[in-house]
């Protein structure tokens, strides 16, 4: 499922955010910027393991990235690669700067 190879990374991507568990888990990096997977679990009250899969999944995707200190793991939005893959989806689908521009302002 989760390969790491350029033609996968970005379906791996895409698919580390189908799922609610993981949006959660997003959502709650983005308020708090960093935080230690304990802390994690006991606020979306999961399992230690469990939102380790999570986390894995979005790993792999290159939506989080995961710092070590002593025992303790922290993660982190990986802000530049989701822009990264943001800017790769654009120009695969032919949506251009100007195109964005004009959809935000209503033209």
């Amino acid at each position: 499922m989760f390969l790491q190879s350029p033609r996968h990374e970005l379906p791996d991507h895409y698919l580390a955010f189908a799922n609610p568990t993981r949006l959660r888990i997003l959502e709650r990096l983005g308020k708090v910027g960093e935080e230690n997977v304990t802390d994690l679990a006991a606020f979306l009250r999961m399992s230690q393991p469990r939102i380790s899969w999570h986390l894995r999944m979005l790993r792999v995707g290159g939506v989080i990235r995961i710092r070590r200190e002593g025992r303790q793991a922290y993660c982190s939005l990986d802000v530049e690669t989701i822009r990264r893959n943001r800017e790769r989806l654009d120009q695969m689908l032919g949506i251009t700067q100007k195109m964005k521009v004009r959809q935000e302002v209503g033209a």
